[in-house]
């Protein structure tokens, strides 16, 4: 079997398959009919939309591992008097509350509050996590559904619909040039990659970011080992040096001068710098990270020109863990 044939196995493989995903959206469409009902009676808020968020999304989820959970992100838009900016850190708690309606039965340590969602857990069945993000709509951006949105560093400015299109605009793009390689598989490849470096692993928008940055400067090949080779190149020769901006909804001239360490700007908004936690020492360290899995990509590359298939599948194996080897077994 080529690298090729099994590169397109398993980038099939790490999707998640198609029972789960129709699975997650029966569960998730009573979940967003029942809070829409709770929300109604509680009378504090109105909830005006939810909204199908994050990675599932996307078309960008992960076949559940142990280094990667399969969950569905939802974004619950809050509007009417009381969904004020100065109430946002009540809303965490107030959609717990409600979620916790809807499952009265459900142990209450299954409800748990995040910095920027409410996660409901589900220990049955296919085992679904739901984080629910409460986001108060703000409509300054001038964007599609642009609301603030609670995260690890505080409330953001931002649009979910936006991000959701930022992937697919470029999906369509992608799908031009001949061959199986589309941007959102792209991009699950990489965060297979991230998932694997541990405390160094991470935010999902940020994988699709530095994707996206690769990708708008070079395309998509029609292969995935080219691809991803490219997509490695960029990272090693920016060195996240400059700031990493998008012109999807903002001129990219026209940015705030930020003292941090590394910029890389929400494709939405200018203001947001989703690299904002990492330091000097965040940015090297991922960079070896980097090296080290570009250069088992060329590794794999000579081996498979000298016809080595198994010492090609075993660098891969340095890059995607040994996942690459099984779940691109061919079947039996």
């Amino acid at each position: 079997m080529t690298i090729k044939a099994r590169f397109d196995r398993f980038t099939t493989q790490i999707r998640p398959t198609d029972g789960h995903i129709e699975e997650a959206d029966r569960q998730t469409d009573y979940m967003i009919a029942q809070l829409k009902n709770k929300v109604s009676t509680d009378g504090s808020f109105t909830l005006e939309k939810v909204l199908g968020a994050g990675s599932n999304a996307k078309h960008t989820s992960l076949r559940r591992t142990d280094d990667n959970r399969f969950d569905v992100d939802l974004g619950a838009y809050y509007d009417g008097a009381g969904a004020t900016k100065e109430r946002l850190d009540t809303l965490l708690d107030f959609t717990r509350g409600r979620l916790i309606d809807i499952y009265p039965t459900k142990d209450k340590d299954d409800f748990t509050v995040l910095k920027s969602a409410v996660r409901v857990r589900f220990r049955t069945g296919i085992e679904l996590w739901v984080d629910v993000t409460p986001i108060v709509r703000d409509d300054t951006l001038d964007v599609p559904n642009g609301g603030w949105i609670p995260r690890d560093d505080g409330w953001r400015l931002t649009s979910v619909t936006c991000h959701n299109q930022f992937i697919s605009s470029r999906s369509a793009r992608s799908k031009r040039i001949a061959g199986p390689v589309a941007f959102n598989r792209l991009v699950r490849l990489f965060k297979w990659w991230n998932n694997r470096q541990g405390d160094l692993a991470q935010p999902s928008y940020l994988c699709d970011l530095l994707t996206a940055a690769a990708f708008d400067g070079r395309d998509v090949t029609d292969e995935w080992q080219t691809s991803l080779r490219h997509l490695f190149t960029f990272l090693r020769k920016h060195q996240f040096r400059e700031p990493i901006v998008f012109s999807d909804y903002y001129d990219p001239a026209v940015v705030p001068l930020l003292g941090d360490a590394v910029v890389v700007l929400d494709a939405v908004n200018r203001d947001n710098n989703v690299a904002r936690a990492w330091t000097e020492g965040t940015r090297r360290a991922y960079l070896d990270r980097v090296q080290d899995a570009y250069d088992a990509m060329v590794y794999a590359l000579s081996l498979e020109m000298d016809g080595d298939e198994d010492g090609a599948i075993d660098a891969w194996c340095e890059v995607f863990g040994d996942a690459f080897r099984t779940l691109s077994e061919p079947e039996e």
